[in-house]
């Protein structure tokens, strides 16, 4: 009982550590990542903008088929085999993937760049997208084999560069690069431009860091292990649809606004999604290694670890997403003229709703990946499938009548019901539902502050300003209530004693360096 404890203890600290390093990796990538979109959406239009949403979107899928659903099931296996102690396994896996996702890569960006045309014409009559696919299809040959290097990283629980080299560096050179190329001149293909250099410079920095940090996986030579292969293509093929039916899912509603309305549209409703995933961002922090730990603590048979992991890291999610859900209920015009300017605030209802989606996928995407790591892909696919026709349906009946909010209320209530029946599904298969009962306290103390907002609302004009301020003594008042009213429990509490350690050991030694400096003065 002490060892698994003890483990747990550890498992939880680790994950608290690389939730530090993620969440500034996070935070600059998403600052950068804005920056990226409000450049775009100020000085390129609406119009310009719905155009590269689309784009991306039809990249996503193409990438999507590159990758054959492989990236999840590459993933389980190099950490269930690292739990293992098999590298032999973890290098033979590397190597025949690596190959295998450059081909299909190659493959899929040699159709994407003859199809552009046609993609473009027959299925959203504007051949002004067809340049943008041209460009993106040049990424494709790259995509899965930084694939295989995050992988490794996350897998060997290299978190900090991981999240560096696929969030900031990628963001980075995406808005230096569009900053420079609107420096010139003001161009369509500016946009897909950066994008490609984006994708080059983050290629070669995972290569060299994979190539340096994992020189064993790089010079083992393993046998040929058909088994292996077949067991880790049985388990990932289900997820190449799962993940269609996902990148569908989460942008349907974008091309069904394309279809029936505008791209134009399309470009409105697009400030609001941004905003709104921001809530996903808590789900981040946690879930690059949380996938890996707990998939080594199923390989070990430690049952009441992950659940202990996955209910620990459910009650996180939501008790740093909820203060953010607020904010956007209450005030969600303020953020979408700040970021995206006052032409995009016909999608102030979009943002509301959406945000409601957002937040319960950040709280059941534990549910999915413990579904994932039972074993279970066919049933996520079905699951996925059935919530695309079900939010197919709401757009065909939504969007004509009600435009982007109806797009907005289908992607809600598509989210709301598949987060419901993933929490179900891992409770049924695992016993385990991602959720404490110390939610329900953190919720009616988030009800407090709230109060107060929605009183503040009706004095006082909000601007950027005000908001700022309001947000400040909002996020203040709600950690207080946290702290004062028994909503943290003995793992909180280690994780804060963590935080206290290393902030108090960091003084000491500064005041013992200081010290030291002085006797020698």
């Amino acid at each position: 009982m002490l060892k698994k404890e003890f483990q747990l203890n550890q498992s939880l600290k680790l994950l608290a550590k690389s939730s530090f390093i993620v969440f500034i990796g996070v935070i600059l990538s998403k600052i950068l990542g804005y920056a990226y979109r409000i450049i775009v959406a100020r000085y390129y239009g609406p119009e310009a903008y719905g155009l590269f949403v689309l784009s991306l979107g039809i990249l996503g899928w193409f990438t999507l088929a590159s990758h054959l659903g492989l990236g999840t099931g590459i993933v389980r296996y190099f950490s269930f085999y690292i739990g293992k102690k098999d590298k032999k396994k973890v290098a033979y896996i590397f190597r025949f993937f690596s190959r295998f996702l450059l081909i299909t890569g190659v493959i899929s960006g040699v159709l994407l760049f003859f199809l552009s045309d046609i993609i473009s014409e027959k299925i959203f009559s504007n051949l002004q997208l067809s340049p943008f696919l041209k460009l993106l299809s040049l990424t494709l040959p790259l995509v899965g084999l930084k694939g295989i290097f995050y992988g490794l990283m996350q897998s060997y629980e290299k978190i900090g560069w991981y999240s560096f080299i696929s969030n900031v560096l990628d963001t980075f050179v995406k808005v230096i690069v569009l900053i420079i190329l609107t420096f010139i001149g003001i161009n369509l293909f500016n946009l897909p431009v950066s994008y490609l250099f984006a994708s080059i410079i983050t290629f070669l920095f995972s290569y060299l860091f994979c190539r340096i940090s994992f020189k064993k996986i790089f010079r083992i030579k393993p046998k040929k292990d058909k088994k292996l292969i077949k067991k880790i293509i049985s388990y990932s093929w289900p997820l190449i649809f799962f993940a269609f039916s996902m990148v569908l899912l989460t942008q349907v509603d974008s091309f069904m606004i394309g279809f029936f309305k505008t791209a134009k549209e399309v470009g409105f409703y697009n400030a609001a999604v941004p905003i709104a995933l921001l809530l996903t961002f808590s789900i981040d922090l946690f879930g690059y290694l949380f996938f890996p730990i707990v998939t080594k603590e199923y390989a070990k048979e430690n049952k009441e670890i992950v659940k202990q992991l996955s209910q620990q890291t459910g009650k996180w999610v939501y008790m740093i997403s909820l203060p953010l859900f607020v904010l956007f209920i209450v005030f969600p015009g303020v953020f979408i003229k700040l970021l995206f300017g006052e032409e995009y605030l016909v999608a102030v209802n979009s943002l509301r709703f959406l945000s409601i989606g957002a937040m319960f996928t950040a709280v059941f995407e534990i549910s999915k990946k413990l579904i994932l790591i039972k074993g279970k892909s066919k049933l996520l696919f079905k699951d996925t499938l059935f919530i695309l026709f079900l939010n197919i349906v709401l757009n065909l009946i939504l969007i004509p009548k009600y435009g982007i909010t109806g797009a907005a209320i289908a992607t809600m209530v598509s989210y709301v019901s598949l987060g419901s029946l993933l929490a179900f599904q891992s409770w049924k298969y695992l016993g385990i539902v991602p959720l404490r009962r110390k939610m329900i306290n953190i919720t009616i103390v988030a009800l407090i502050p709230t109060g107060f907002l929605l009183l503040i609302k009706q004095i006082i004009e909000i601007n950027l300003f005000t908001l700022i301020v309001l947000g400040i003594l909002f996020i203040s008042l709600y950690v207080l209530l946290i702290l004062l009213t028994g909503c943290l429990d003995k793992n909180d509490k280690l994780i804060l004693n963590l935080i206290k350690e290393k902030l108090f050991l960091n003084k000491k030694s500064k005041q013992v360096v200081l010290n030291t400096e002085r006797e020698d003065l």
